[in-house]
């Protein structure tokens, strides 16, 4: 299937606030979505594992895409993490994300079965024709302990409506051998490759970073489009650290901590995830201090 031009930009894999009591915090959640339609992303993504999905249910998934859709101009499009290992449960998740206003689905491949290349497409051929809506690959070995072959995602993405890879490898080399292969529209799932994975063919990112600074991804985006690689890379540079220290511990812990030092939310993550350390939390702030100042100096 042709690439989709509007899946081309920063989308964010935003993260789902919780009280102190566990609940999802719907206001914080409004604030946060009101930041990225300011920042003028492509799209979020709610639901992924940014968003702590294994610990959602779906009745607040559901709410979640509909809290976004309705709150986010429809300019930015929502699309909705719905893959799991029970292609069963994967559908009936779709077709009611589809139903509550999602614009596409992200997919991942289904960890801990590993399917075959056969599985996997029975998988994404019965998400993709119920539900009716674009869907993202979602290829991410770090969490599904399965890494696919350029060859495996290239004959994945001529299932119909599977327009989109996210590819978070962090392999640039396997990233751009997919992308040739298939066709699709390949955004990268790995922040610090980002700015490699544009260089390749990608055409945008599924970025945790953008969370804190969804106007600097952006920013970096449009440079690289622009041509102005020099804005591109000290963009980069400025943000590398922050990407780095997001990853300090499993994410999003880190993530949430640095909301919680900018006022977006608390610092609360639902178990089995636990916040990070307090020595790591010293760490987070000091690098978001110290990239609000590199930043700082961008601008003047």
């Amino acid at each position: 299937m042709p690439p989709s031009s509007n899946a081309a930009g920063v989308w964010t894999a935003i993260a789902t606030p919780f009280a102190a009591n566990g609940e999802i915090a719907w206001d914080h959640f409004s604030k946060h979505l009101a930041q990225q339609a300011a920042a003028g992303v492509t799209g979020v993504v709610v639901c992924g594992t940014t968003g702590e999905s294994p610990t959602l249910s779906a009745d607040e998934k559901i709410k979640l895409i509909q809290v976004a859709r309705q709150e986010l101009p429809k300019s930015i499009r929502v699309m909705a993490g719905t893959g799991g290992n029970d292609t069963a449960a994967s559908v009936e998740l779709s077709v009611k994300a589809a139903a509550a206003g999602a614009d596409a689905l992200l997919i991942v491949t289904p960890p801990y079965n590993k399917p075959t290349l056969s599985g996997l497409k029975l998988h994404f051929s019965r998400i993709a024709e119920r539900a009716g809506l674009p869907v993202c690959l979602y290829h991410v070995p770090g969490r599904t302990a399965q890494t696919l072959t350029p060859e495996a995602i290239a004959e994945l993405c001529q299932i119909k409506n599977v327009t989109m890879v996210k590819e978070a490898s962090g392999d640039v080399a396997l990233f751009s051998r997919a992308l040739l292969k298939s066709g699709a529209v390949f955004l990268s799932g790995d922040d610090p490759t980002y700015l490699a994975s544009l260089a390749v063919g990608g055409l945008g990112c599924i970025s945790v970073a953008s969370n804190i600074y969804p106007k600097e991804m952006v920013a970096l985006t449009k440079a690289v489009a622009a041509g102005d690689l020099a804005k591109a890379r000290r963009l980069h540079d400025t943000l590398l650290a922050v990407i780095d220290v997001l990853f300090c511990e499993t994410n999003p812990g880190p993530l949430k901590a640095a909301l919680a030092i900018k006022g977006f939310c608390s610092n609360t993550l639902r178990a089995p995830l636990a916040p990070v350390s307090p020595e790591n939390y010293r760490r987070i702030s000091e690098t978001l201090k110290q990239t609000d100042a590199r930043l700082h100096e961008l601008k003047n």
